[in-house]
C-alpha cells in the first residue's frame, strides 16, 4: 500500500544517519528561549539565499555563515550539552530513534567531549527514553592546516576507546576530483581504531564518489546521489555494499536536484542500491527526519520500502552491536503491527 503525500509516517521507526551539529544555530534557539525573544528567522534566510545564489556550489557555499550567535558561547559547558540536546529532541519529536551527529571543528577535541554528549542524549532521553545516538567526528583532508589535522586524527583514534562512532572524510576541491592519497592513508588508521568511516562526495557532481568508494573501510557516502548519472557507479555502490546518506530537502533547497519529483532516490531503490534518509543541516534547510520521511513517501515509496530505508540505516549505523540488535527489533515489531 502507498502512503499518500498526507499519510502520517509517525508510526514509523525513523533514523537520520547524516545530521550536522549546526552550532550556532542550535545554540540560538536555546539562548532565545532562555531570554523569551523569538530565534534568528531562518525561513527568511532561506528565501533570501534562493533569490541572491545560483543553485549549486554558490548556494551550498552559504551553509554556516549566518551565525545568530558567536560561537564563542559554546565554550560553556552547560550551554554545549543544552545546544546537543537541541538537536537530539528535535529528532526524537519528529519520531526518530536513531541519530548521528557529525561534530565539525575542533569539537570533539574539547575536554570531556564523548561525556557532554552522553550527558546531552540522557537529558532526552527523560522524555524520549528510545532515543539513540551517536556523534561523528568531520574531518578534512587538504582544507585543515597539517598540525591541526594530526592533532584532530590523534583525538579522534583516542576518542574511539570512549565511544566516538565514526569519521566523516571531507575531501577539497568537493565539486571536482580531489587528491584522496591522505584521506585513505587516515582512513586506515582510523578503521584500525574501530570507527565507522563514511564520506561526504558526489553532492554536485560525479567527481569524487570512486575515489570516497576506495576509502579503506569506508561503508557509507553521504550524499552521493550524482552517482545515479552512471551505471558504472550505481554498480560499484552495488558491489561494494555501500549506502547513500540522502538528504531530500537540502538537495532541492541547494539546488543539487531542480524538484523533490527529480531527485533519484526511488532510482537508487529500483536498482538495488542501499540509501537512507537525512536531514543534513534541519535547522538551515528546515526540515525534521519526519518531514523527510514524508517526502518520500510523496514520492511513491510503501510502508515496506520506508521502514526498509529505516533498516538500511540501521544495519550501516556506526553504534554498539547491542543498539543495533534492540533497533532492528524496533523495525521488526513495526512491520509485524504494519502487517496486521
Amino acid at each position: 500500500m502507498a502512503l499518500s503525500p498526507e499519510h502520517s509516517t509517525a508510526a514509523l521507526p525513523m533514523a537520520d544517519l547524516h545530521v550536522h551539529q549546526e552550532p550556532t544555530p542550535h545554540l540560538d534557539r536555546v539562548l532565545a528561549q532562555r531570554e523569551g525573544r523569538p530565534p534568528y528567522d531562518w525561513a527568511a534566510w532561506r528565501r533570501r539565499l534562493v533569490a541572491e545564489f545560483p543553485p549549486g556550489p554558490e548556494r551550498l557555499a552559504q551553509v554556516g555563515t549566518m551565525r545568530p550567535v558567536p560561537l564563542e558561547v559554546d565554550a560553556d559547558d552547560e550551554l554545549f550539552v543544552a545546544r546537543v540536546a537541541d538537536v537530539l529532541s528535535e529528532h526524537a519529536r519528529s519520531g526518530g530513534s536513531y541519530i548521528e551527529v557529525r561534530c565539525g571543528g575542533d569539537v570533539v577535541l574539547r575536554n570531556g567531549f564523548m561525556e557532554l554528549f552522553r550527558r546531552a542524549e540522557r537529558q532526552v532521553q527523560v522524555d524520549f527514553p528510545a532515543l539513540r545516538a551517536e556523534p561523528l567526528a568531520i574531518v578534512m583532508p587538504g582544507a585543515e592546516p597539517p598540525s591541526e589535522l594530526a592533532a584532530k586524527v590523534d583525538g579522534c583514534v583516542r576518542l574511539a576507546g570512549e565511544g566516538l562512532a565514526g569519521v566523516d572524510l571531507m575531501c577539497f576541491p568537493y565539486h571536482s576530483e580531489a587528491d584522496w592519497t591522505v584521506a585513505h592513508r587516515l582512513a586506515g588508521r582510523f578503521a584500525d581504531a574501530g570507527l565507522g568511516i563514511t564520506a561526504h562526495a558526489g553532492e554536485l557532481s560525479t567527481a569524487n564518489i570512486a575515489a570516497a568508494a576506495a576509502t579503506p573501510g569506508l561503508t557509507r557516502i553521504g550524499h552521493g546521489i550524482h552517482a545515479i548519472k552512471d551505471p558504472a557507479l550505481v554498480d560499484l555502490l552495488i558491489d561494494q555494499d555501500i549506502t547513500l546518506e540522502c538528504a531530500l530537502s537540502c538537495n532541492v533547497l541547494f539546488g543539487v536536484v531542480q524538484s523533490l519529483a527529480e531527485h533519484p532516490l526511488v532510482r537508487f531503490i529500483d536498482a538495488g542500491v542501499k540509501v537512507t534518509l537525512a536531514t543534513d543541516d534541519p535547522v538551515q534547510v528546515g526540515t525534521t527526519i519526519g518531514a523527510e520521511y514524508a517526502a518520500a513517501a510523496s514520492l511513491g515509496l510503501t510502508h515496506n520500502q520506508l521502514l526498509g530505508l529505516t533498516r538500511n540505516a540501521i544495519e550501516a549505523a556506526f553504534t554498539t552491536e547491542q543498539r543495533r540488535a534492540e533497533l532492528l527489533a524496533e523495525i521488526d515489531a513495526a512491520a509485524v503491527s504494519a502487517a496486521r
